[in-house]
């Protein structure tokens, strides 16, 4: 099944807070859930392959941006490898400076076609923050994930 929306819950892990203070980079941790059913699957035998994805900025009207998306997947592609997981890393388009997104807000993907995806972003006191969560909270998909 492929869907055209995906909600996720952002954690302070994500967006580089460490004992809470911001210390590293910022990504967005992609559910396995939305890998091939919403996100590209990538190839896990070449080492951290990665894509350029297209996104929207509904809230810049309509600015278009560019992120890398990868497939850290030393687990499969070396011999002695641990990691499996998928990451949007954030660049200075996407979040204009380190405090653009929360912990706790709500990012909305919706896809647009095979090449683009809008992305919004909602705050506690956005007005459909509340039906997102309750969304997610509902959500059959393990962790701060929906897919619809």
């Amino acid at each position: 099944m492929k869907y055209k929306r995906y909600v996720k819950k952002l954690t302070p892990q994500e967006l580089g807070y460490r004992n809470g203070r911001l210390r590293t980079g910022q990504y967005f941790y992609i559910s396995k859930f939305a890998v091939g059913t919403f996100f590209e699957r990538l190839d896990k035998y070449i080492l951290n392959d990665k894509r350029l994805l297209t996104f929207n900025d509904l809230l810049r009207d309509g600015e278009v941006i560019k992120a890398t998306y990868v497939f850290h997947n030393d687990k499969y592609a070396l011999e002695n490898g641990t990691r499996d997981e998928y990451r949007i890393y954030l660049n200075r388009n996407l979040a204009k400076h380190e405090l653009h997104f929360q912990p706790n807000d709500i990012i909305v993907f919706e896809m647009l076609d095979d090449s683009s995806i809008n992305l919004l972003h909602y705050n506690e006191s956005s007005k459909n923050y509340t039906d997102l969560l309750k969304e997610i909270e509902n959500s059959k998909t393990r962790g701060n994930h929906a897919l619809s």
